[in-house]
């Protein structure tokens, strides 16, 4: 990031350094993980329909950790990966809106042919998984009370490079699923949940090869951020998103917008109330202006 940009904190009241092309980045603190040691309970008996999720080949933990092994990428640990090196995306799972960046790119290009196509927003479920999830999700599943899961440390989830999609792709047959299984590979999506020993139709993973993390810094020719709030506003609900400059702001209202924008790079941060109001104050616009259908400019 470039070092002469300044940096919001949690409950900062004002943010200096606008101007009409030089915009403040402001980014997400990622959630602490826990401390804790997590309590596997592996057994046996459930080993290789577990590990259907990680590889049809596989008929052990240790063979599935080894080929978990071929999808790591940047010196990271699986389910354990900083949000700094993951892109945000808009996810129904609370915490799971990350995945690697080639991945990310791809899926908002994806997500607007699938929506011209099929007439709604292609909706992410679950994208990124931690560790300590996966591991519920495993207890769950071996005590028969949950879906089929990845031994932890063995999920493309926790690689960031996998997505299970709703928006009726979880509907085997229906018409968003059969453009999904016929048009992802083209964006570097496979249907690999097809192939389960328990089918997950909604389940698609990014096969593109890892090309490095890209150069992080500041578009500093950039008129307009995208900036989404993780909290509540006193105007509007969680997750209110507007596509913001000097003195002038819209509200992105659906995913559709908010990946239109991403797609041809305009910077994009999640961050919190207080850090929103401030980056409004800072911009000159007033805060009357966050209604559903803004599309405010005021000389």
């Amino acid at each position: 990031m470039d070092s002469s940009v300044g940096q919001a904190e949690p409950g900062d009241t004002a943010v200096s350094g606008f101007g009409r092309r030089r915009l403040l980045s402001l980014a997400a603190v990622g959630a602490a993980t826990a401390g804790a040691a997590l309590a596997l309970r592996p057994e046996p008996a459930r080993a290789a329909t577990s590990l259907a999720e990680t590889s049809s080949s596989v008929s052990s933990v240790a063979e599935a950790l080894e080929v978990a092994k071929v999808n790591a990428w940047g010196g990271q640990s699986n389910g354990q990966i900083p949000s700094s090196y993951l892109v945000p995306v808009v996810a129904s799972v609370s915490g799971s809106g990350y995945l690697r960046d080639d991945a990310a790119r791809q899926y908002f290009s994806m997500s607007l042919a699938f929506s011209n196509a099929v007439g709604r927003p292609l909706a992410i479920t679950e994208g990124y998984r931690s560790y300590a999830r996966q591991v519920e999700y495993w207890n769950k599943y071996q005590a028969g009370t949950g879906n089929l899961a990845a031994y932890p440390g063995t999920s493309n989830h926790g690689w960031g490079i996998s997505c299970d999609f709703g928006a009726s792709v979880d509907q085997a047959g229906s018409t968003a699923k059969r453009w999904m299984d016929a048009n992802a590979p083209s964006y570097g999506w496979n249907p690999t949940g097809n192939g389960f020993s328990r089918p997950e139709p909604w389940h698609f993973d990014y096969v593109g090869a890892y090309a490095g993390q890209p150069t992080s810094g500041v578009d500093k020719d950039s008129d307009v951020i995208v900036i989404r709030s993780t909290q509540a506003l006193n105007e509007q609900s969680v997750g209110y998103t507007a596509l913001v400059g000097v003195r002038s702001l819209r509200h992105l209202s659906s995913i559709d917008m908010i990946n239109s924008m991403r797609v041809v790079g305009v910077p994009y941060y999640e961050i919190n109330r207080n850090q929103f109001y401030a980056v409004l104050s800072s911009l000159g616009i007033a805060r009357a202006s966050l209604t559903q259908d803004s599309d405010y400019w005021r000389r």
